[in-house]
């Protein structure tokens, strides 16, 4: 069984890592086609919301679909079906017929496979590890993810330098395609479904609304997936600015605490997906929260006491990257143990469209204080708001008779 499980994960891992790296060679590509092409940030902008707000709406309701359909089918036809979206627009960059209206649609499409796609990853991940072992198998994911963001931005850089955006296109629709064979190969149990006359679709998103709303404890932890998400959108309004705030040059400053930030959820990822924290979820959980909140203390701290260089402040967005994944691997885990397996999907559909449409909220709400309110005062603020959440939340969680808790 064990050996199976293995295999199941290094499976999935595999064209996971493949299919992220291709991903970053894309949208890299394309961020400089189309401001090479349209000479317009806007623009670009109208591409990066197509990427985003059609998975956000679309992830109320695939999870229905999720749970009521093969998941492996799912994940294998919305990797092949990225695939083709991606050599469509390869093949009309070497035919010279590439255009914005096409890269438009072509994001709307890949967003909304997107929708159907990253909802059921976490919810076959208990189907093919065990119970202890899923925060490892989480943590794995995250990992993965995070070396790609690493790794992918920098060599797609190179090839796009040393080969065109087109080879960058084609790289990425391979990739997909690569993933969906190693997914081909995978072992995933059928859900169990209840004996009972058939039901439409709606029926099952609306049933899975009153699944997640009577269920205190989810809606806790769906509330800590909102938190997480929104003070990463914040973060990523709020290092711009304290970059060019340090002695330096902003830009090398920029990069040096972006590079901090993802060494930190790396190595956080490696070390989890090692060392065991089964059944310490919750409390690793809201413990995150409380140090990201220390971490945004400590950066209004560190500015108002007149530190100018810059390394200060690459160990604390080392610190904060790294208790972001445990954060974030923990939720996904106390999800997994205490949601039925006919509700995963609708589950996690939420989650996402949750985690996803908390992000660029954050940035909107944070680039319109940031015109009232400094920086520093800003990051104290949301410090002294996330540690007494912490703790409160952690109260009213333990507070809920939840089956699988520590």
């Amino acid at each position: 069984m064990k050996l199976t499980v293995n295999k199941n994960l290094g499976l999935l891992l595999s064209g996971q890592f493949v299919s992220q790296v291709g991903d970053k060679f894309y949208l890299l590509a394309l961020s400089f086609w189309v401001l090479k092409t349209t000479q317009s940030p806007a623009l670009m902008g109208i591409v990066l919301a197509c990427s985003l707000f059609p998975s956000l709406v679309f992830g109320f309701i695939s999870g229905a679909f999720i749970d009521r359909y093969d998941r492996k089918a799912i994940i294998v036809g919305t990797d092949i079906t990225r695939g083709v979206i991606i050599g469509i627009v390869a093949a009309a960059y070497y035919l010279d017929a590439l255009s914005f209206s096409l890269i438009v649609v072509s994001q709307i499409l890949l967003s909304i496979n997107a929708a159907f796609f990253d909802p059921t990853i976490p919810a076959i991940i208990p189907k093919i590890v065990e119970r202890d072992q899923l925060t490892k198998a989480n943590s794995k994911t995250q990992f993965i993810r995070g070396i790609s963001s690493i790794l992918g931005p920098v060599l797609g850089g190179v090839a796009v330098a040393a080969f065109g955006y087109g080879f960058a296109f084609v790289f990425n629709a391979v990739s997909f395609l690569v993933s969906a064979f190693f997914e081909l190969f995978l072992k995933i149990p059928p859900v169990i479904k209840q004996e009972n006359e058939v039901t439409s679709i709606r029926h099952e998103i609306l049933e899975g609304y009153r699944y997640i709303l009577k269920d205190r404890g989810l809606m806790i932890i769906l509330v800590m997936v909102a938190v997480i998400h929104f003070f990463v959108g914040s973060i990523e309004v709020l290092i711009p600015v304290l970059a060019d705030s340090l002695t330096g040059n902003g830009a090398k400053n920029l990069g040096f605490i972006q590079t901090a930030f993802g060494v930190g959820a790396v190595v956080m990822a490696l070390v989890i997906s090692i060392r065991s924290i089964d059944r310490k979820e919750v409390r690793f959980l809201f413990s995150s929260v409380f140090i990201i909140g220390f971490g945004y203390i400590f950066t209004g701290v560190l500015y108002l006491a007149g530190i100018g260089g810059v390394v200060p402040f690459l160990l604390v967005f080392l610190m904060i990257g790294a208790f972001i994944i445990l954060g974030g691997t923990c939720f996904k885990s106390i999800i997994q143990k205490n949601t039925d397996d006919n509700m995963a999907g609708r589950v996690f559909g939420v989650v996402s469209s949750v985690g996803n449409g908390s992000i660029p909220f954050a940035m909107l709400i944070y680039g319109f204080l940031l015109t009232y309110i400094d920086f520093y005062h800003l990051a104290l603020i949301s410090g002294v708001i996330l540690l007494p959440m912490s703790v409160v939340f952690y109260k009213k969680y333990k507070g809920v008779s939840y089956a699988g808790d520590n």
